[in-house]
């Protein structure tokens, strides 16, 4: 079985210890629970399948039951808590204790790596900019951001995507780019990093109402009232929208400036009842 450190979701780590207890020796829900001190024989089910938590007591419960002791009960802890937390300024508050104790203990985490790309808006900006700006210096490729960024700024983008692989220098010492599109993949700490960066770029886009002229950005939007059919309908739309405007980026052979385009739809309303009426 994998280290706990390995894994960024404790459910599937217990559900993993679980499955190869019973692949071993017959091991049950019940058995688990009782190791872990619970009268209830499927709570342990119920906390894997996503539909119960540990409280403090049942992580140190638990995670007595899996024999965890040391550094690998101190990441388990903090796992949980980082999962469980609804607050994104905690969780990314965890998560630096948990790269932090990993990093003591020469462990590289699952997911650090997309983490780290998505955790600034200024990534993405240069991993395009960089290539477009042959021999430029970043003082000079700082210079070209519409919103504040500075030379420090872009020496640590610099050095992080190439850390990550996804730029490099060719012979001539300009940088490329080492691949043409990036996934943002399914894992709780890159959606963490993905939602802080829709957050910096709905910022931005505010800031550009006021600085960016309106010949140079198009910004626009409605309000609507629709049914869960037409909204699954027009996520769909967004969906295949989002891929055609992919489709004429990558025909493009020119790059004249880095854009950021932000889609959005969410709700102004809860669900009505009986169309808003009371009985």
């Amino acid at each position: 079985m994998k280290l706990v450190m390995e894994y960024n979701n404790f459910r599937l780590f217990m559900r993993d210890f679980y499955s190869e207890r019973k692949d071993r020796s017959g091991f049950t829900w019940r058995d688990f629970a009782k190791a872990a001190g619970y009268s209830s024989p499927v709570f342990l089910k119920l906390v894997c399948d996503g539909k119960a938590n540990l409280s403090e007591v049942g992580i140190e419960r638990v995670a007595q039951a899996m024999g965890l002791v040391g550094i690998d009960l101190q990441y388990f802890r903090l796992l949980v808590v980082f999962n469980q937390s609804k607050d994104s300024t905690e969780k990314k508050k965890i998560y630096k204790d948990m790269r932090t104790l990993a990093s003591d203990n020469s462990v590289k985490l699952v997911g650090e790596e997309e983490y780290d790309y998505y955790e600034t808006w200024r990534n993405p900006v240069i991993r395009e900019l960089a290539p477009k700006m042959k021999g430029a210096t970043p003082a000079k490729m700082a210079e070209q951001f519409e919103f504040g960024v500075n030379t420090a700024d872009v020496k640590k983008s610099l050095a992080q995507l190439q850390d990550l692989g996804l730029l490099k220098k060719d012979k001539d010492g300009n940088f490329v780019q080492e691949s043409r599109s990036i996934t943002t993949g399914s894992l709780d700490v890159t959606s963490l990093a993905i939602r802080d960066m829709h957050r910096q770029m709905g910022n931005l886009a505010v800031k550009a109402l006021d600085e960016v002229p309106v010949n140079e950005r198009d910004i626009s939007g409605m309000t609507l009232g629709v049914s869960e059919i037409a909204y699954q309908k027009i996520v769909q739309e967004i969906a295949d929208f989002r891929r055609r405007i992919g489709a004429i980026v990558m025909e493009d052979s020119g790059n004249e400036r880095v854009y950021r385009m932000n889609v959005q739809l969410f709700p102004l309303t809860k669900d009505f009842i009986d169309g808003g009426k009371n009985d």
